[in-house]
């Protein structure tokens, strides 16, 4: 448990897949260790590769994750840690060792869908901004004939 850097219940709304990677968008109801919205993605490897796995919507689960690595999320998941399928009730561990765990602060991802990285961002600024620079030089030119 203390390889996890966030350990929550929550429950899978939707997924978006590149065949890669899936990222999963959860609603987070407790949270156990570290700091949390309501709302997080978690990504980890497709078809189950390297240790990924996969997540079945709608059915809430005990969520051990931790920093991204390998996934484009703000969180990754993996089917190498705790298993919280099994006749233990892990759930009752977490809470012995971290207590009963808060509610989530408002807020967080507000779907998987969308995703862009700060240099696209900037760049897509930059292409605009110099669209409407020459668009401006184009309008003043035709206006001095």
């Amino acid at each position: 448990m203390s390889v996890s850097s966030t350990v929550f219940l929550g429950t899978p709304t939707e997924k978006t897949s590149d065949g890669f990677e899936d990222t999963y968008l959860f609603d987070v109801s407790r949270v156990y260790k570290g700091d949390l919205a309501s709302v997080t993605s978690v990504g980890t490897l497709a078809n189950g590769n390297g240790c990924g796995t996969s997540y079945v919507l709608g059915t809430e689960q005990l969520m051990f994750v931790s920093a991204p690595y390998d996934v484009d999320a703000e969180h990754e998941g993996y089917s190498c840690g705790p298993a919280t399928e099994t006749r233990f009730d892990i759930q009752a561990a977490v809470e012995s060792v971290y207590g009963a765990g808060y509610a989530p602060s408002a807020g967080g991802t507000p779907s998987v869908g969308v995703s862009a990285d700060r240099s696209t961002v900037i760049g897509g600024g930059a292409a605009v901004a110099l669209l409407a620079v020459l668009g401006w030089f184009g309008w003043k030119r035709r206006r001095a004939q």
